[in-house]
């Protein structure tokens, strides 16, 4: 079992708050690791080995100003700062933390009551289907306790880990 004195730390990204490096691939891809605070042990979505998140991190969320909506301007989608052919992984949602000031979204997350369960593979103890992806598309949720909230990497859709 790894401890924290010998996992490495990832890189952080200077121009991406939230973001790092995976020290685990060549070229480093990016992890998203918005929420989660500095020291928190994450596996990596690529190769599923664990490293550290670096003290360097910010993860604020910044709100852009909103104009105000007239009628005869219609409303453009709004891009994110973040290319989508980057690669970003999708991680777990993060344990709860100190209270902060909450981030605008589109669609509130459902409650973790409603969030559908995966299902566990047979013969892959560790890998569950994602019911919001295809059945070829696995998810590794090996040291996960059951009912956890995790991000679908294909979707973004949130759901929970079954019992194995």
């Amino acid at each position: 079992m790894l401890n924290a004195s010998t996992m490495p730390v990832a890189q952080a990204v200077p121009d991406l708050p939230g973001y790092v490096r995976t020290p685990f691939t060549n070229p480093p891809r990016l992890v998203d690791v918005r929420g989660m605070s500095p020291g928190s042990k994450v596996v990596c979505p690529y190769t599923q080995r664990p490293f550290l998140v670096p003290g360097s991190v910010t993860s604020s969320t910044s709100i852009a100003a909103s104009r105000p909506k007239t009628s005869t301007t219609p409303e453009r989608p709004r891009t994110s700062s973040v290319d989508a052919n980057s690669n970003v992984a999708a991680m777990t949602k993060p344990a709860p933390s100190a209270p902060s000031t909450p981030a605008v979204s589109p669609t509130p997350p459902a409650p973790a009551s409603d969030l559908p369960y995966g299902t566990p593979i047979a013969g892959r103890p560790g890998f569950v289907n994602s019911p919001f992806a295809a059945k070829h598309q696995l998810v590794d949720v090996t040291g996960l306790p059951v009912g956890m909230e995790v991000k679908c990497p294909y979707t973004g859709k949130l759901f929970r880990v079954p019992p194995q």
